[in-house]
C-alpha cells in the first residue's frame, strides 16, 4: 500500500496562486478531509507564513490552531527550511529551537526539513529539535540535475540525514524534473542503502509526474504527494483523484475513499473560481523547458507575480533562460527556497538592467560568502570577484556566526505591542519578519484580496472604486495617503502618493487601477475631504478597449542619477520597500558606499553611492514603499 500526503492547503495553492488561499476558504472542508485517511495534510510552512502576514493579513499561528482544532485524526505536516525556518535567511539557533518547539505545541506532527544546498550543517539542529519535541521528521533531499549531482552524492547525504535522526527520507523534486527511470533508480538505491521509508514529492510542470509516480511505486516508494485536482496539475502536484484511481486494484492501492475525495474536490473547485483572476495560464500549462531552466512551480508563480509588479511580463522567457545561467555561475544550487529566490531574482535583475550583474543582490553576495552554506559546485570566479572582491568565503557552519536574537526580539515586541508579556508566537513572527510583522500589527487591514473579480463586480455607481465614508489617513511627514477602499463589502488599505496632477495608480485585488483624486484641503491636513474615482487600467501587454496593445508606462532601467548644480540625485531601479538607511544627513560618503537597503522581489538590494560627496537630502523613511526611478536621496559634491 502507498500512502498519500495531500498538499492543497500548502503547496497546491503556493504553486498555482502564489500562496494566496485564505484560511476561511479552507475551514469548511477540513472535517471532510480528515475522514479520507490521508497519511498527512501538508498545510503550513513554506511561503504560507510570510504570505499570511504580508498579504492576507492573517496570523499564521492562528491558521495552524484553527486547522488543528478541526483535523483530529490526520497528521498535520509543515515544510521547514532548516536554519532558514520559513524565511529567506539563516536565523540564530535560539530562534530555530523556539520556532520548532512552538510549531509542535500548536499542532504540527511532521516536519519536512530541507536545506537548499543539501548541507547537513544547516539541518542537524532542526532535525534534533523536532525529534526532541516528539515530532516525526522527514529528512529531505533537494533534488536537482547538474554535472555535480549524482545518485552517489544523494545517498551520502541521505546517510547524514539518517544519522541526524530522520524517520523518513523525502525526495523533494521541486521543479518536476525527475524522470521515471531516475526516480526508480534513486528510490531503489535509498531503500537498499538507507533502509528508511521514502517519500516522493514532485510537480507536474514537465508533464512526467504521473509516469514518475508509477515507477516510484514499483521501486518501493512508501508515500506520495498529491493535490486535489482544482489545485493540481500545471506547476502543482499530480491530482489526488487521478493517482488514487490509477493505483486502485494494484499492489500499490492507497485504500482511500474516492467518493469522499470527489466531494472535497467540489469544494475546492468553487474556491478556485474565487482566485481565477490571479491564476496565470503559465502556471497551469505543461512546460518541457523546465528540463533546461529547472525553475520550480512555486518560483514560477512568484516570478510571474514579480514581473507583473515590475510591468515586465514580456521578459518572462528571457528571465527563465537567465535563471539557468545564473544557477551555473553560482555552482548549480538546487532551485528551492531560498536559493530559488536568490537565483531567480538575480536573473530578473540581469534581464531588467540589460547587463548581467550590474546590480547584485545582498543575498547573492552572502551566498558567495558562504553564509548560506556550501555551494554544490565551484562559483564562477569572475562573479565572485565582482560580488565580494578579495574577501575569503567562510567554511564554518554558517549559523555559528549569528548572535542570539530571542531576548532582543522579545523586548522590541513588548514595546511595539505595549504588552509586558507578548506571546512567544508574536515574538517569533517579529524575529522572522520584523517589518512585515510590525505592519501586520499596526495595519491589520488586508491590502489585497484573492477573490476573483470581473468588471461588473468592481464598479460603483461611477464605474470605479469608492472610498466610501472613510477619510484618507495622511502622513504629515511623507505626504502619503492611505485610502481605505470598499470593494465587494470588504475594506482594503491602499497606500498611495498623490502626484501633482492628481492622478495615481493603485493595485486592488491583483488588478491595476487608474485613480483620480480631488482634495478640498491640502495634503497634510488631518482629514481632508477626498473624492476618489478608480477605473480598471490596462496592464502592459493587455489589449486596450480600442484593441491596441498597451506598452509598459514604467520601463525598468538601471539606477539613474541626475546632476543638478553639483547635486546628484540617487534613484532606485525598481519599485520596492526601504528596509534600512545606512547614512544620515551631512554624512560624507565615497562612491560605492552603501546608502540604503531596498527590498524588491523578496530580496534585499544595496543601493550604493554613485559618487563622492555629502548627503544633502533624504526623502524617505524605513518602511516606505517607493516607485521605480523615485529620487530618495541627494549627494552634494565636495
Amino acid at each position: 500500500m502507498v500512502k498519500i500526503t495531500e498538499t492543497v492547503l500548502r503547496d497546491g495553492h503556493q504553486s498555482l496562486i502564489a500562496t494566496r488561499m485564505t484560511t476561511p476558504d479552507m475551514l469548511p472542508i477540513l472535517e471532510k478531509m480528515d475522514q479520507v485517511g490521508f497519511f498527512s495534510l501538508e498545510m503550513w510552512g513554506g511561503a504560507t507564513f510570510d504570505v499570511c502576514l504580508r498579504y492576507l493579513k492573517e496570523d499564521p499561528w492562528e491558521r495552524l490552531r484553527q486547522i488543528r482544532a478541526r483535523v483530529k485524526s490526520t497528521k498535520l505536516q509543515m515544510l521547514l527550511r532548516g536554519q532558514n525556518l520559513v524565511g529567506y535567511r539563516h536565523y540564530p539557533d535560539d530562534i530555530v529551537v523556539k520556532f520548532i518547539q512552538k510549531s509542535r505545541d500548536n499542532g504540527i506532527d511532521i516536519f519536512r526539513i530541507f536545506d537548499a544546498l543539501n548541507d547537513i550543517r544547516n539541518l542537524d539542529l532542526s532535525i534534533k529539535t523536532a525529534k526532541k519535541a516528539g515530532a516525526m521528521v522527514e529528512g529531505t533531499i533537494s533534488y536537482t540535475v547538474s554535472p555535480v549531482h549524482t545518485i552517489g552524492k544523494f545517498i551520502s547525504f541521505a546517510l547524514e540525514l539518517k544519522e541526524s535522526g530522520s524517520d523518513i527520507i523525502c525526495i523533494k523534486d521541486m521543479s518536476g524534473i525527475i524522470t521515471p527511470t531516475a526516480a526508480y533508480d534513486l528510490i531503489n538505491a535509498l531503500k537498499k542503502e538507507i533502509k528508511l521509508p521514502v517519500h516522493l514529492h514532485t510537480h507536474c510542470t514537465s508533464g512526467m509526474a504521473p509516469m514518475v509516480y508509477l515507477l516510484a511505486c514499483e521501486a518501493g516508494v512508501d508515500y506520495l504527494d498529491t493535490a486535489i485536482s482544482p489545485f493540481g496539475w500545471g506547476t502543482s502536484q499530480p491530482p489526488t483523484e487521478s493517482i488514487v484511481g490509477a493505483l486502485k486494484g494494484t499492489p500499490f492501492d492507497t485504500g482511500l475513499n474516492l467518493d469522499i475525495i470527489v466531494e472535497i474536490s467540489e469544494h475546492f473547485q468553487k474556491v478556485r473560481e474565487k482566485y481565477k483572476s490571479i491564476l496565470d495560464p503559465i502556471s497551469e500549462r505543461v512546460d518541457p523547458k523546465i528540463l533546461v531552466h529547472q525553475t520550480p512551480g512555486g518560483m514560477i508563480s512568484n516570478l510571474i507575480s514579480q514581473l507583473k509588479e515590475q510591468k515586465a511580463l514580456d521578459k518572462y522567457d528571457d528571465a527563465l533562460k537567465e535563471t539557468a545561467l545564473v544557477r551555473k555561475d553560482l555552482g548549480y544550487p538546487p532551485l528551492v527556497t531560498p536559493t530559488s529566490q536568490i537565483v531567480g531574482t538575480q536573473a530578473v535583475f540581469n534581464v531588467l538592467m540589460g547587463e548581467r550583474y550590474k546590480m547584485i543582490s545582498k543575498e547573492v553576495k552572502d551566498y558567495i560568502r558562504g553564509l548560506y552554506g556550501r555551494s554544490p559546485g565551484p562559483i564562477d570566479e569572475e562573479l565572485q570577484k565582482k560580488a565580494i572582491g578579495n574577501e575569503t568565503p567562510i567554511t564554518t557552519r554558517p549559523a555559528e556566526s549569528i548572535a542570539p536574537e530571542w531576548d532582543k526580539s522579545l523586548e522590541t515586541v513588548k514595546a511595539l505591542k505595549q504588552n509586558d508579556q507578548p506571546s512567544d508566537e508574536d515574538v517569533l513572527s517579529y524575529a522572522l519578519f520584523p517589518l512585515v510583522a510590525k505592519e501586520f500589527w499596526v495595519n491589520p487591514v488586508r491590502e489585497d484580496s484573492n477573490k476573483g473579480n470581473t468588471d461588473e463586480n468592481v464598479k460603483d455607481n461611477k464605474g470605479g472604486l469608492s472610498n466610501g465614508a472613510n477619510p484618507p489617513q495622511i502622513d504629515k511627514y511623507s505626504s502619503k495617503a492611505t485610502l481605505v477602499l470598499e470593494l465587494n463589502d470588504k475594506k482594503y488599505s491602499v497606500k498611495v502618493t498623490p502626484s501633482s496632477s492628481g492622478s495615481l495608480k493603485v493595485d486592488v485585488e491583483g488588478r491595476p487601477y487608474d485613480v483620480k483624486v480631488s482634495y478640498s484641503g491640502k495634503v497634510g491636513l488631518k482629514k481632508p475631504a477626498m473624492d476618489v474615482e478608480a477605473k480598471p487600467a490596462a496592464a502592459s501587454g493587455e489589449p486596450r478597449p480600442d484593441g491596441r496593445e498597451v506598452k509598459s508606462t514604467q520601463p525598468i532601467a538601471p539606477v539613474q542619477t541626475a546632476i543638478e548644480g553639483g547635486v546628484t540625485n540617487v534613484t532606485v531601479p525598481m519599485p520596492g520597500k526601504v528596509v534600512n538607511i545606512k547614512v544620515n544627513l551631512s554624512d560624507k560618503v565615497k562612491r560605492g558606499d552603501v546608502l540604503f537597503i531596498l527590498e524588491a522581489m523578496k530580496m534585499q538590494n544595496e543601493i550604493c553611492a554613485p559618487c563622492d560627496g555629502v548627503i544633502s537630502e533624504i526623502t524617505m523613511q524605513v518602511g516606505d514603499n517607493v516607485d521605480n526611478q523615485a529620487t530618495l536621496m541627494k549627494i552634494k559634491g565636495m
